[in-house]
């Protein structure tokens, strides 16, 4: 009798190991592939960026010839709405939206790889040289969200227009500068500097704030950041000796 007891009790022992065993594997092949997931939605980004300012590049400084005329599915990509909420933003007619679309060109990785020197590329894109569009046409998803274009990526550095050659109006030094977006998060500010306007290209500014009331400048990380005391603030753009701003900015509770 005690042998079959002693059975029992192993018999027991091992169904638990099993299970904890199947619980701990489960639990690493999730880590693992959240991981991996990780690390390639990464590369994608940084992929992005150095396409997104290699494009940038060029509107500003050189005239190059590059791609082949968008094909109706090409099209349908440009109509998905996150993308149409970017490309298309602001009061457009119809006509400046057709515009926009006429200007947009496949061009395949190899392509890009060639032409303009990118070897980091891996993926096929619709490109707007006119507008500084870049669009990935698979997307990425991550995070149970597809990105496309680096605008739907949390990094201003990156998410930048530019006053330049192809903007033909004229503008005063007030009109150049760019826009302040605040949102309040329980006891805290999120800020974002959004439209950028400088006559140059320029994809490294600094973001600085103070309270109105001090006679230091704070430095942001990025053109994201937070601030969690409340207060009239002045807000400005850094780059060497150019600056933007200040804008005054108001963070009540």
């Amino acid at each position: 009798m005690e042998r079959t007891k002693e059975k029992g009790i192993t018999l027991l022992a091992l169904v638990i190991t099993i299970v904890v065993l199947l619980i701990l594997t489960s639990i690493g092949m999730t880590s693992g592939i959240s991981t991996i997931n990780g690390i390639r939605f990464s590369q994608f980004e940084n992929e992005l960026k150095i396409l997104q300012t290699k494009i940038n590049e060029i509107n500003q400084n050189n005239k190059i010839e590059i791609g082949t005329e968008i094909n109706q599915t090409q099209k349908d990509i440009l109509n998905l709405k996150i993308i149409k909420d970017i490309i298309y933003k602001g009061n457009l007619t119809e006509e400046e939206k057709l515009k926009i679309q006429k200007g947009f060109r496949y061009c395949e990785n190899t392509e890009i790889k060639n032409k303009l020197g990118l070897e980091e590329i891996k993926r096929n894109y619709l490109i707007n040289i006119e507008y500084r569009y870049v669009i990935c046409c698979e997307g990425f998803e991550y995070n149970q969200i597809i990105y496309y274009m680096i605008d739907q990526i949390e990094d201003g550095m990156y998410n930048v227009r530019y006053s330049n050659k192809n903007e033909q109006t004229d503008k005063t030094d007030e009109e150049i500068g760019f826009d302040i977006i605040y949102t309040q998060e329980n006891d805290r500010w999120k800020i974002e500097i959004k439209n950028i306007e400088y006559n140059q290209y320029i994809n490294n500014w600094q973001v600085q704030y103070r309270l109105e009331t001090d006679s230091y400048w704070n430095n942001a990380n990025s053109l994201s950041f937070y601030i969690t005391q409340s207060g009239n603030y002045y807000i400005q753009l850094v780059h060497n000796q150019i600056k933007l701003g200040p804008k005054r900015v108001e963070l009540i509770d």
